[in-house]
């Protein structure tokens, strides 16, 4: 009987062959051992040809782990090369450039970018949907403005975002339902019918000012804005229901985006407007900086540069 603990494996002088030596070890140490069937047992032969699989098998094993390092190290290795000569065949990289970077020749399509991760990420969120709509809107896709509202409808009927985005589209439907095609025009007549029924844009509006536009300071001002872009004739009327102060939850933040608003053009000139909008915030909020008066130049004390200059002292 031979004894197998005393079988050693003869280690490799060099790690070089990037695990072929591995492969050769553990096969070599069990064959340069010759065993014949009238000195074993059919029970012991059984477990040396065991031993000896599972001792091949491990060995193949580390050979493909090893070959697999090796090729991440030489691909490593070929980047870094590229990196430092430079790789005639790689793209040129465009030069970064901060105002081209600030405009992009394509913002609808970065903004979709942005708005995809938000669908996964934000979809129990309003503003996801108001977002999609706003993007949308601009492309002018009808259904998938239609499926943004109808999720942002889900979520707050009362949004005064969303009342905003119902007139646009709305608006906009009545301009462009004739080029539509007739089964695109039958999807979006059955699922508005909750939102729209029977009204028109200027009925959604008129509706929404006299409802929910007395419930905050925001709505009021996304109602008015909506009013006054559908009849600018009713401008002095919009512009009195976005500058009041007497709205339920009118606050520091409210006041500013309303004065935002009144700059942006929301409401056609109206300095005289401004300046009297700003003087009642003020009055409300006295120490609001925001609506606070410029500060006046403040005269500077310039001194005569030869006082400056140091005197000689004569000495008698």
């Amino acid at each position: 009987m031979v004894d197998l603990t005393t079988c050693r494996v003869q280690q490799t002088p060099s790690r070089a062959h990037h695990g072929h030596c591995s492969l050769r070890e553990y096969t070599s140490d069990f064959n340069k051992y010759t065993y014949s069937n009238e000195n074993l047992a059919p029970s012991e032969l059984k477990k040396l040809r065991n031993k000896q699989r599972k001792a091949k098998r491990k060995a193949e094993q580390e050979s493909a782990l090893a070959a697999q390092v090796q090729v991440k190290r030489e691909q490593h290795h070929k980047a870094r090369r590229e990196q430092e000569q430079g790789d005639p065949e790689a793209p040129q990289l465009d030069e970064l450039i901060p105002d081209k970077l600030a405009r992009a020749e394509d913002p609808l399509e970065q903004a979709i970018k942005f708005l995809l991760p938000l669908r996964q990420l934000a979809a129990d969120r309003i503003d996801t949907y108001l977002m999609a709509f706003e993007i949308y809107y601009r492309k002018e896709k009808p259904l998938l403005m239609l499926q943004s509202i109808k999720r942002a409808w889900q979520l707050d009927s009362n949004h005064q975002h969303l009342h905003d985005c119902l007139v646009r589209f709305k608006c906009w439907l009545e301009e462009k339902m004739s080029e539509l095609n007739p089964h695109v025009v039958e999807v979006i007549n059955a699922e508005t019918k909750t939102m729209f029924g029977d009204r028109s844009a200027l009925t959604i509006a008129e509706e929404y000012v006299s409802k929910c536009a007395q419930t905050s300071q925001a709505a009021a001002l996304w109602g008015a804005r909506a009013l006054r872009r559908l009849v600018p004739e009713r401008t002095k009327e919009a512009l009195a229901l976005a500058t009041s102060l007497d709205t339920p939850q009118c606050s520091i933040q409210g006041c500013i985006e309303v004065l935002e608003s009144l700059r942006d053009g929301d409401f056609g000139p109206c300095e005289n407007e401004i300046e009297a909008y700003i003087e009642a915030c003020r009055a409300k909020y006295q120490y609001a900086i925001a609506f606070s008066p410029p500060a006046p130049a403040q005269e500077e004390n310039h001194l005569d540069d030869a006082a400056l200059q140091p005197k000689e002292i004569q000495l008698n």
